[in-house]
């Protein structure tokens, strides 16, 4: 019997002429999970590309309704320290700033920074409709990533299920095999104990 044969007949145990019912709805369960877990990968695809185009379409809302604007650092940044384990500490870190809005009234707020900003110096900020700070539009770049990472983690996530629930689809059937195993062991054993040898 060639490998492919013996792998068929490994991943398929219904396809045995020997093969009891039991292994035949094995079978048949795993080729079931086989084809939903292919079908769930343009579902996912699918997914990942309605999160991306959402998230494309709420950046470019957001930058045309947003305004970019100038503030001034209001205190001094620590530089960036080490971690433990001496990795490097984050690069950024949250400073008060202030700026000034079209109308003349200044704002204040915490915004993103480097580290090591020294107080007096001016960042780039993002204020909504209100005038209030909030983070910058999302980049393509991050849009693609939550995409990718939504295909993917819902594929590993769906495939985990269904491997799980064929899983415990064998588990009871190898108890129902192997309780039809040992009444079938009962039945036989005291003739064959007593044949003759």
């Amino acid at each position: 019997m060639n490998r492919t044969a013996r792998l068929l007949r490994l991943l398929l145990p219904g396809t045995n002429p020997l093969a009891r019912g039991s292994d035949r709805l094995q079978g048949a369960l795993l080729t079931v999970v086989f084809v939903l877990a292919t079908v769930l990968v343009p579902v996912m695809l699918t997914f990942g590309s309605l999160t991306y185009s959402g998230l494309v379409d709420d950046a470019e809302r957001r930058s045309r309704d947003w305004t970019r604007a100038t503030a001034v650092v209001t205190e001094d940044v620590p530089p960036a320290g080490y971690a433990a384990r001496g990795e490097p500490g984050f690069a950024t870190t949250h400073a008060a700033v202030e700026w000034r809005l079209p109308d003349g009234t200044s704002g204040t707020g915490r915004a993103s920074v480097e580290r090591g900003t020294h107080a007096g110096a001016r960042v780039t900020i993002w204020l909504d409709e209100q005038g209030k700070l909030v983070g910058p539009p999302s980049e393509p770049a991050d849009a693609a990533f939550a995409g990718v990472l939504v295909a993917v983690t819902g594929w590993f996530v769906a495939g985990g299920l269904l491997a799980l629930l064929y899983y415990g689809a064998k588990r009871l059937l190898d108890r129902s095999r192997a309780r039809s195993w040992e009444q079938e062991w009962t039945r036989v054993e005291p003739e064959w104990r007593n044949q003759p040898r």
